[in-house]
Protein backbone atom coordinates (compact mmCIF):
# COMPACT_ATOMS: atom_id res chain seq x y z
CA UNK A 1 0.00 0.00 0.00
CA UNK A 2 1.35 3.45 -0.96
CA UNK A 3 2.27 5.98 1.89
CA UNK A 4 -0.79 8.57 0.42
CA UNK A 5 -3.21 5.43 1.14
CA UNK A 6 -2.02 4.68 4.31
CA UNK A 7 -2.57 8.04 5.50
CA UNK A 8 -5.90 8.19 3.94
CA UNK A 9 -7.25 5.03 6.01
CA UNK A 10 -5.51 6.52 9.62
CA UNK A 11 -7.18 9.78 9.30
CA UNK A 12 -10.89 8.08 7.66
CA UNK A 13 -11.03 4.63 9.41
CA UNK A 14 -13.57 5.98 12.23
CA UNK A 15 -15.16 7.26 8.81
CA UNK A 16 -13.66 9.65 13.30
CA UNK A 17 -16.04 21.75 13.87
CA UNK A 18 -16.26 24.16 12.34
CA UNK A 19 -12.77 25.02 11.11
CA UNK A 20 -11.29 28.30 12.88
CA UNK A 21 -11.10 29.58 16.38
CA UNK A 22 -13.95 29.70 18.27
CA UNK A 23 -14.66 31.18 21.44
CA UNK A 24 -15.24 29.14 24.41
CA UNK A 25 -13.23 27.72 27.40
CA UNK A 26 -11.40 24.71 27.76
CA UNK A 27 -12.52 22.64 30.90
CA UNK A 28 -11.00 19.38 32.01
CA UNK A 29 -13.38 16.26 32.33
CA UNK A 30 -15.67 16.22 34.61
CA UNK A 31 -15.81 20.66 34.76
CA UNK A 32 -17.89 20.98 31.96
CA UNK A 33 -22.08 21.91 33.10
CA UNK A 34 -24.66 19.24 31.62
CA UNK A 35 -28.05 19.25 30.66
CA UNK A 36 -30.08 18.18 32.78
CA UNK A 37 -31.16 15.19 30.74
CA UNK A 38 -27.50 14.72 28.92
CA UNK A 39 -24.14 14.30 30.13
CA UNK A 40 -22.86 16.31 27.42
CA UNK A 41 -24.28 19.79 26.33
CA UNK A 42 -24.87 21.63 22.63
CA UNK A 43 -21.05 23.13 22.31
CA UNK A 44 -19.43 20.60 23.59
CA UNK A 45 -15.97 20.22 21.02
CA UNK A 46 -13.55 17.56 21.65
CA UNK A 47 -10.37 17.68 20.12
CA UNK A 48 -8.11 14.43 19.58
CA UNK A 49 -4.09 13.76 18.78
CA UNK A 50 -4.19 10.89 16.71
CA UNK A 51 -0.71 9.01 16.07
CA UNK A 52 0.27 5.82 14.31
CA UNK A 53 1.97 2.61 15.48
CA UNK A 54 3.30 0.98 12.71
CA UNK A 55 3.27 -3.18 12.39
CA UNK A 56 5.86 -5.29 13.37
CA UNK A 57 7.78 -6.26 10.44
CA UNK A 58 7.91 -2.39 10.10
CA UNK A 59 9.85 -2.28 13.33
CA UNK A 60 12.37 0.46 12.41
CA UNK A 61 9.83 3.06 11.79
CA UNK A 62 9.02 5.26 15.35
CA UNK A 63 5.50 6.11 16.36
CA UNK A 64 4.26 8.87 14.26
CA UNK A 65 1.91 12.16 15.24
CA UNK A 66 -1.03 11.65 11.74
CA UNK A 67 -3.33 13.88 12.28
CA UNK A 68 -5.91 15.90 14.45
CA UNK A 69 -9.76 15.26 14.65
CA UNK A 70 -12.27 17.80 16.31
CA UNK A 71 -16.05 16.93 17.21
CA UNK A 72 -18.68 19.30 17.73
CA UNK A 73 -21.84 18.82 18.90
CA UNK A 74 -22.51 22.20 17.02
CA UNK A 75 -26.25 23.21 17.82
CA UNK A 76 -29.76 23.09 16.90
CA UNK A 77 -31.27 23.64 13.65
CA UNK A 78 -34.14 22.15 11.95
CA UNK A 79 -34.64 19.82 9.46
CA UNK A 80 -37.82 19.60 7.15
CA UNK A 81 -40.03 21.41 9.96
CA UNK A 82 -38.96 19.58 12.47
CA UNK A 83 -36.36 20.35 15.60
CA UNK A 84 -32.48 18.52 14.87
CA UNK A 85 -29.08 18.56 16.16
CA UNK A 86 -25.86 19.28 13.82
CA UNK A 87 -22.73 17.21 14.47
CA UNK A 88 -20.14 18.21 13.14
CA UNK A 89 -16.54 17.05 12.40
CA UNK A 90 -12.82 18.11 11.19
CA UNK A 91 -10.42 16.09 10.56
CA UNK A 92 -6.82 16.89 9.05
CA UNK A 93 -3.48 15.50 8.73
CA UNK A 94 -0.36 16.81 10.55
CA UNK A 95 2.92 15.73 11.85
CA UNK A 96 5.26 13.40 10.38
CA UNK A 97 3.35 11.03 8.74
CA UNK A 98 1.95 13.56 6.41
CA UNK A 99 5.25 14.31 5.55
CA UNK A 100 5.97 11.27 4.85
CA UNK A 101 3.36 10.26 3.15
CA UNK A 102 2.95 13.38 0.36
CA UNK A 103 -0.55 13.96 0.50
CA UNK A 104 -2.81 16.83 2.68
CA UNK A 105 -6.04 15.63 4.47
CA UNK A 106 -8.78 18.08 5.34
CA UNK A 107 -12.10 16.47 5.50
CA UNK A 108 -15.26 18.06 7.46
CA UNK A 109 -18.61 16.31 7.86
CA UNK A 110 -22.09 17.68 9.28
CA UNK A 111 -24.36 15.02 10.47
CA UNK A 112 -28.15 16.03 10.79
CA UNK A 113 -29.94 13.76 13.58
CA UNK A 114 -32.70 13.66 15.70
CA UNK A 115 -32.00 14.89 19.11
CA UNK A 116 -34.13 11.90 21.60
CA UNK A 117 -32.82 8.91 19.55
CA UNK A 118 -29.37 10.26 17.26
CA UNK A 119 -31.23 8.60 14.20
CA UNK A 120 -28.97 10.03 10.82
CA UNK A 121 -31.26 12.30 8.70
CA UNK A 122 -28.68 14.07 6.50
CA UNK A 123 -24.97 13.46 6.46
CA UNK A 124 -22.74 16.13 4.32
CA UNK A 125 -19.01 14.80 4.05
CA UNK A 126 -16.65 17.29 2.27
CA UNK A 127 -14.16 15.26 1.12
CA UNK A 128 -10.57 16.68 0.52
CA UNK A 129 -7.47 13.89 0.24
CA UNK A 130 -4.65 15.19 -2.07
CA UNK A 131 -5.99 15.17 -5.73
CA UNK A 132 -9.54 13.15 -4.15
CA UNK A 133 -11.94 15.80 -3.88
CA UNK A 134 -15.32 14.64 -3.16
CA UNK A 135 -18.79 15.77 -1.49
CA UNK A 136 -21.45 13.28 -0.53
CA UNK A 137 -24.88 13.81 0.63
CA UNK A 138 -26.83 11.08 1.81
CA UNK A 139 -30.76 11.43 2.58
CA UNK A 140 -32.37 9.31 5.09
CA UNK A 141 -35.99 8.65 3.89
CA UNK A 142 -37.20 7.43 7.19
CA UNK A 143 -40.55 6.76 6.12
CA UNK A 144 -40.17 5.04 2.85
CA UNK A 145 -37.45 3.07 4.57
CA UNK A 146 -34.99 4.32 1.41
CA UNK A 147 -31.91 6.46 1.23
CA UNK A 148 -30.57 8.80 -1.37
CA UNK A 149 -27.03 8.90 -2.19
CA UNK A 150 -25.53 11.77 -4.19
CA UNK A 151 -21.69 11.78 -4.81
CA UNK A 152 -20.01 14.62 -6.84
CA UNK A 153 -16.16 14.62 -8.02
CA UNK A 154 -15.22 18.36 -7.65
CA UNK A 155 -11.57 17.38 -8.69
CA UNK A 156 -12.47 18.40 -12.09
CA UNK A 157 -14.40 21.73 -13.51
CA UNK A 158 -17.21 21.40 -13.90
CA UNK A 159 -17.88 18.77 -11.06
CA UNK A 160 -18.74 15.08 -12.22
CA UNK A 161 -21.68 13.27 -10.58
CA UNK A 162 -20.31 9.84 -9.92
CA UNK A 163 -23.61 8.47 -7.78
CA UNK A 164 -26.84 9.40 -7.30
CA UNK A 165 -28.73 6.42 -6.23
CA UNK A 166 -31.54 5.98 -4.18
CA UNK A 167 -31.46 2.26 -1.65
CA UNK A 168 -34.28 0.39 0.39
CA UNK A 169 -34.28 -1.72 2.92
CA UNK A 170 -33.46 0.66 5.26
CA UNK A 171 -33.90 0.19 8.78
CA UNK A 172 -35.96 2.45 11.14
CA UNK A 173 -33.17 4.39 12.81
CA UNK A 174 -29.60 4.32 11.56
CA UNK A 175 -27.01 6.19 13.48
CA UNK A 176 -22.57 6.59 12.45
CA UNK A 177 -20.06 6.25 14.62
CA UNK A 178 -20.28 9.63 16.33
CA UNK A 179 -24.08 9.70 16.96
CA UNK A 180 -23.55 6.35 18.42
CA UNK A 181 -20.89 7.34 20.82
CA UNK A 182 -23.48 10.09 21.88
CA UNK A 183 -25.94 7.69 22.29
CA UNK A 184 -23.77 5.53 24.32
CA UNK A 185 -22.74 8.31 26.31
CA UNK A 186 -26.46 8.22 27.40
CA UNK A 187 -26.35 4.61 28.63
CA UNK A 188 -25.82 4.03 32.76
CA UNK A 189 -22.42 2.35 31.57
CA UNK A 190 -21.24 -1.26 33.60
CA UNK A 191 -18.89 -4.27 33.09
CA UNK A 192 -20.26 -6.23 30.23
CA UNK A 193 -23.14 -3.43 29.37
CA UNK A 194 -23.86 -4.43 25.39
CA UNK A 195 -25.14 -2.07 23.40
CA UNK A 196 -26.12 -2.62 19.17
CA UNK A 197 -26.04 -0.31 16.54
CA UNK A 198 -26.99 -0.19 13.02
CA UNK A 199 -24.33 1.67 11.83
CA UNK A 200 -24.54 3.50 8.24
CA UNK A 201 -21.18 4.66 6.34
CA UNK A 202 -22.39 6.72 2.61
CA UNK A 203 -24.63 3.70 1.95
CA UNK A 204 -23.14 0.57 3.72
CA UNK A 205 -24.72 -0.29 6.56
CA UNK A 206 -23.77 -2.79 9.49
CA UNK A 207 -24.67 -3.73 12.39
CA UNK A 208 -22.03 -3.63 15.48
CA UNK A 209 -22.08 -4.51 19.27
CA UNK A 210 -20.46 -2.15 21.56
CA UNK A 211 -19.55 -4.03 25.04
CA UNK A 212 -17.51 -2.48 28.36
CA UNK A 213 -15.22 -5.05 28.65
CA UNK A 214 -13.41 -3.72 32.06
CA UNK A 215 -12.91 -0.39 34.04
CA UNK A 216 -9.00 1.16 33.96
CA UNK A 217 -7.05 4.13 33.85
CA UNK A 218 -5.91 5.80 31.15
CA UNK A 219 -3.12 8.51 30.21
CA UNK A 220 -3.72 11.56 28.41
CA UNK A 221 -2.43 14.55 27.54
CA UNK A 222 -4.82 16.31 29.77
CA UNK A 223 -4.29 14.04 32.23
CA UNK A 224 -4.89 10.12 33.83
CA UNK A 225 -8.69 9.41 34.06
CA UNK A 226 -10.41 6.10 34.74
CA UNK A 227 -12.61 5.47 31.77
CA UNK A 228 -14.81 2.08 30.79
CA UNK A 229 -13.06 0.24 28.29
CA UNK A 230 -15.23 -0.52 25.02
CA UNK A 231 -14.80 -2.79 22.61
CA UNK A 232 -16.78 -3.16 18.77
CA UNK A 233 -17.47 -6.10 17.04
CA UNK A 234 -19.56 -6.70 13.58
CA UNK A 235 -22.10 -8.67 13.49
CA UNK A 236 -21.54 -9.58 9.83
CA UNK A 237 -18.54 -9.42 8.25
CA UNK A 238 -15.14 -7.12 9.07
CA UNK A 239 -15.72 -3.98 10.72
CA UNK A 240 -13.64 -2.02 8.88
CA UNK A 241 -12.80 -2.82 4.71
CA UNK A 242 -9.05 -3.66 5.79
CA UNK A 243 -10.13 -5.72 8.68
CA UNK A 244 -9.23 -4.71 11.99
CA UNK A 245 -10.69 -3.51 15.34
CA UNK A 246 -12.17 -0.23 17.14
CA UNK A 247 -12.26 0.39 20.86
CA UNK A 248 -13.23 3.13 22.61
CA UNK A 249 -12.56 4.66 26.43
CA UNK A 250 -14.88 6.65 27.97
CA UNK A 251 -14.77 8.54 31.18
CA UNK A 252 -15.97 6.60 34.10
CA UNK A 253 -18.36 9.78 35.44
CA UNK A 254 -21.23 10.72 34.84
CA UNK A 255 -20.03 13.04 31.43
CA UNK A 256 -18.88 9.89 30.15
CA UNK A 257 -16.25 11.84 27.82
CA UNK A 258 -14.83 9.83 24.82
CA UNK A 259 -11.23 9.71 26.22
CA UNK A 260 -9.15 7.83 23.47
CA UNK A 261 -9.99 5.45 20.95
CA UNK A 262 -7.62 2.94 19.22
CA UNK A 263 -7.56 1.04 15.96
CA UNK A 264 -5.74 -2.03 15.18
CA UNK A 265 -5.23 -3.12 11.11
CA UNK A 266 -2.87 -4.95 9.18
CA UNK A 267 -0.95 -1.70 8.70
CA UNK A 268 -0.38 -1.31 12.31
CA UNK A 269 -2.29 1.02 15.00
CA UNK A 270 -3.65 4.12 15.29
CA UNK A 271 -4.39 5.82 18.75
CA UNK A 272 -6.90 8.94 19.53
CA UNK A 273 -6.19 10.72 22.69
CA UNK A 274 -8.33 13.65 24.19
CA UNK A 275 -6.18 16.84 23.96
CA UNK A 276 -8.90 19.62 24.83
CA UNK A 277 -12.35 20.08 25.82
CA UNK A 278 -13.99 23.52 24.94
CA UNK A 279 -17.69 24.51 25.27
CA UNK A 280 -18.98 27.11 23.94
CA UNK A 281 -20.90 29.91 25.74
CA UNK A 282 -19.49 28.76 29.16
Amino acid sequence: MRAPRLLIVILCLLAFVQAGPTPGQEQPPGQIQAMAADPFSIGERLTYVAKWDPPWYLFFLPSMEAGEIELQLAGETEYEGRKAWKIALKAHSSGTLVKMAGVKIDDEFIFIVEPETFCLLHVSKRIREGKRKRQIDVEYLRDAGQLHIREMDESVVPAKLKKDEIKGNIPPCLHDPFSATYLLRRSELSLQHEQTFNISHDDRIKAIRTRVEKRETIETPMGNFPAWNIGTAALMGGLFKEGGQFRLWLSADQRRIPLQFEVKVNLGKVVGKLTRIIHEGS
